[in-house]
Order: structure tokens, then C-alpha cells, then sequence
């Protein structure tokens, strides 16, 4: 019986983690466009701000908080994912993995 249990309980958590990933890889839907990164540009850079991103703030998040970064790289991977860099004054860069921060300098 605590076979079986043990059992369907990893059965419901692999479930859980398969239809979590599917979730997430079928909601981001690529980097945003230069025009929607454009309409940010009113929001003024501030370094203050900058230390106030996360890991796992989205890419509008990001730009509501830091505005329109000075340029951007975006790297499409396999699997229909994507890496994109922001660049910011004085060297700082947010990276985003599939649409969320994973990471700054």
C-alpha cells in the first residue's frame, strides 16, 4: 500500500512539473518588439532603480522600473527560446532567459 502511495504521489508531482514547464514555455511568446520597448522611453535610468531588479521580474517589469535601455541583444536558441540583453549606462546589463531576469551586472 505505501508502494502505491508513493507511487501516485511522484506520478502528480512529475505532472505538476511537466504542465508547470509547458505553462511557462507557452506563455512567453518572444522578446518584445523595439516598439514596445521604445514606448518606455519617458522613464528616466537611474542606478537606484537598477539595484531594485530580480531574478524573475519580467521584461516589462524591468523596463517600467530602468525605461527604454540603450540598446538590446536578443539570441534565439533551439526550442523556440530566447536570451535578450539589455544595456544600460555605465556597463550594466540585465539578461533575460525566455522573457524573465536571470540575472544583472
Amino acid at each position: 500500500m505505501r508502494s502505491r502511495v508513493a507511487c501516485l504521489i511522484v506520478i502528480f508531482a512529475c505532472a505538476l512539473f511537466v504542465g508547470g514547464a509547458m505553462k511557462v514555455s507557452q506563455a512567453y511568446e518572444g522578446p518584445l518588439s523595439e516598439k514596445k520597448i521604445a514606448s518606455y522611453s519617458n522613464i528616466a535610468f537611474s542606478p537606484e532603480n537598477f539595484q531594485n531588479v530580480q531574478k524573475g521580474m519580467t521584461q516589462e517589469e524591468v523596463l517600467q522600473l530602468l525605461g527604454k535601455p540603450l540598446r538590446t541583444k536578443k539570441e534565439h536558441r533551439r526550442h523556440n527560446r530566447w536570451t535578450v540583453h539589455y544595456f544600460y549606462p555605465d556597463g550594466r546589463v540585465v539578461n533575460f532567459k525566455d522573457g524573465l531576469v536571470g540575472g544583472e551586472k
